[in-house]
């Protein structure tokens, strides 16, 4: 349906000239910034000159400037001084851009009002300052100038393209004559139109996402065979999107003030087919920071219409992503390092969720009251998030939580509601480091078990190991105690991220001290010469018998309580059902060694050399004392496990 606003009305027959000069317009700020763009890579050449110069035939061309000569100004620049370089064609390229500048102003002046007087006068300082860079001498400071973003450093032929484009867009969308699905259009053919619909189709389908934001207005307009589509992003002066279309291709001109953002931008298009400029690649190194926007080419090449109209709606559908970018990746930055942040935006934005709706309800607040409730008392001061939870686990959070305040806003759920979901999560995911830490331990109670059944069929009456036997479980016991001794430490750096992390502590220290007891015996029971470990054997097989069976309970009991976090209650009944067993073993290993010492010091062995009683008492005194360590670590255990179930 065609439909005229006001200030259509208010124009008369100056109205019909307005969609002509927009268009015309709208070239000309490509042209200015393909102009700007060509001066700071010369800049850049001049500054670096061993570096390869860009190939930017493409994006000149579709900027309308035709003149092959123009890529020489960078190719062929040279510094003359420590602030000067020549550039060949430096003079026309600057010569060219009053031109630009006039007919980015001529729809202004058109429809008349205050905006159009001062953006007159601006233009004229701007252009009688211009230099002139005769004989293609060119200051390096002169094109920082002209580039320069920064509005505290006075004005620049940069800041007033961007005001005018802005004012252009506006003028456009308040003049348009036709609204094509939300697009703002004026002088459309058919074909331009279904191009615009397929972009607006992609637009459409996902500008819900920016829950409010403002930005995203889109306009139109056809200046012979092209077809121009503009969107304003967001509120930044530098955050520009113009697809221009002309035949099969769609060119795609993109600026933005943030280097990781055009990187982003970039990297949803993965695949489809996209040929980005190298222009994303680099900076100008003798730019200051914040005084350089980064503009970005990319061109598509269609096979039919169809092929282009699904580009079209795909790169409609990611700009609402760019919106607030870096406000969201700053806010994961704090508990995540740069290459996650991104990572996780960049997620967030291919399953059509993004980050609005986690910087709508507090950004990084959101996440550290879920810290607050969830894990006080849990995460040692100081510790961060990611090194409590460990990195994929934290990675794992923060894409549950953008998901989460996402699909909680589109359905309109409450946003304590949408705040309890993430504490919850949160709460589970630091019960699955706890988790990590009993795994852990489980893996070295294997150890541990294979260790002690070793030494218990040492003692078998009816296989009795050799010398060669004993001596090889010796080194085999120093082996597995080293390989112990690595799951404790993995144990205790797990350890380190939580607070209150006491019990597991004694758990894990207690569990070492017993697997260094099993490797002693080994060792002392290889000392054993002669009929030595046949007269020592019989006292010591109940007590080797009872300590591997000590250490099987303590094993049970781990198993049991690794289950307790899924919900089933009745394995928190079997693990302290083995922690008693536990306790019971220790008992029974006192026993053993009491009876094992009267055999060593009793009539039987009265003429065995005193080494080989001393080596049966030694080996009884390690293994009971295997069995008391494992009593307290299964003590350890039971005091975790009774407070998780208290609470």
């Amino acid at each position: 349906m065609v439909s005229k606003v006001a200030i259509v009305e208010s124009l008369g027959e100056q109205a019909v000239l307005l969609p002509k000069l927009i268009a015309s317009a709208l070239a000309a700020n490509d042209r200015l910034k393909i102009r700007l763009t060509l001066l700071q890579e010369a800049s850049a050449q001049a500054s670096e000159p061993g570096r390869a110069p860009p190939d930017l035939e493409s994006e000149r061309r579709a900027a309308g400037l035709d003149d092959r000569a123009f890529d020489a100004i960078f190719s062929g620049a040279r510094p003359l001084d420590a602030g000067h370089f020549t550039a060949p064609g430096a003079a026309a390229l600057v010569a060219g851009m009053a031109g630009d500048l006039v007919a980015m102003l001529a729809p202004l002046e058109v429809a008349g009002g205050e905006e159009a007087a001062s953006l007159k006068a601006r233009l004229e300082a701007i252009v009688t300052g211009l230099p002139a860079f005769a004989d293609d001498r060119v200051s390096h400071s002169d094109v920082l100038s002209l580039a320069s973003a920064r509005r505290r450093a006075g004005d620049s032929l940069h800041l007033l393209v961007m005001d005018l484009h802005r004012a252009i867009n506006k003028l456009a969308s308040e003049t348009a004559v036709e609204d094509v699905d939300g697009a703002a259009a004026a002088g459309l053919e058919e074909t331009a139109r279904e191009r615009v619909r397929a972009f607006m189709r992609g637009l459409n389908r996902t500008k819900s996402l920016a829950f409010g934001h403002p930005g995203l207005a889109t306009t139109a307009g056809q200046l012979g065979a092209r077809l121009s589509i503009q969107n304003d992003i967001g509120t930044t002066d530098a955050h520009v999107l113009v697809v221009r279309v002309e035949g099969l291709t769609a060119t795609t001109t993109y600026t933005d003030v943030h280097r990781p953002r055009a990187k982003f931008f970039m990297s949803l298009f993965e695949g489809s087919g996209v040929v980005w400029s190298p222009l994303g690649e680099k900076r100008q190194r003798n730019l200051a920071e914040g005084e350089v926007f980064y503009l970005l080419n990319g061109v598509f090449r269609a096979a039919d219409a169809t092929e282009l109209d699904r580009f079209l709606e795909l790169l409609g559908s990611r700009i609402v992503f760019l919106i607030d970018w870096n406000k969201a990746r700053k806010a994961l930055q704090l508990f995540a390092d740069k290459k996650a942040a991104i990572e996780i935006l960049t997620n967030a934005a291919r399953r059509d969720e993004g980050h609005r709706a986690f910087l709508e309800l507090g950004g990084a607040e959101l996440i550290y009251e879920a810290v607050r409730n969830a894990a006080s008392g849990r995460i040692a001061y100081g510790v961060p998030l990611d090194k409590a939870l460990g990195e994929e686990e934290c990675r794992g959070f923060l894409r549950n939580v953008l998901h989460v305040a996402c699909e909680g806003l589109k359905d309109g759920r409450s946003t304590r509601l949408i705040r309890d979901e993430i504490q919850a999560d949160l709460s589970q995911r630091l019960d699955t480091a706890e988790r990590e830490i009993l795994a852990v331990a489980l893996r070295h109670l294997g150890l541990t078990r294979m260790l002690a059944g070793m030494i218990e069929a040492a003692f078998l009456p009816d296989d009795l190991a050799s010398v060669e036997e004993r001596r090889a479980l010796a080194a085999r016991a120093k082996a597995l105690e080293a390989k112990a001794d690595r799951l404790t430490v993995d144990a205790r750096r797990l350890s380190s991220r939580l607070r209150d992390a006491g019990d597991l502590l004694t758990l894990i220290d207690q569990i070492e001290a017993a697997t260094d007891c099993f490797d002693e015996a080994a060792f002392l029971l290889s000392l054993a010469e002669g009929d030595g470990a046949s007269r020592i054997s019989a006292p010591l097989t109940l007590l080797a018998s009872v300590a591997t069976d000590s250490v099987a309970q303590m094993t049970r009991a781990i198993e049991g309580a690794l289950l307790i976090p899924n919900g089933k209650r009745e394995d928190a009944a079997f693990a302290l059902k083995c922690i008693d067993a536990v306790g019971d073993a220790e008992r029974a290993a006192d026993t053993a060694e009491r009876a094992a010492m009267a055999a060593l010091l009793g009539p039987a062995l009265s003429g065995a050399e005193a080494r080989v009683i001393v080596l049966g008492l030694e080996i009884a005194r390690t293994m009971e004392d295997a069995t008391d360590r494992l009593a307290h670590a299964a003590m350890a255990l039971r005091a975790r496990l009774l407070q998780e179930l208290s609470e």
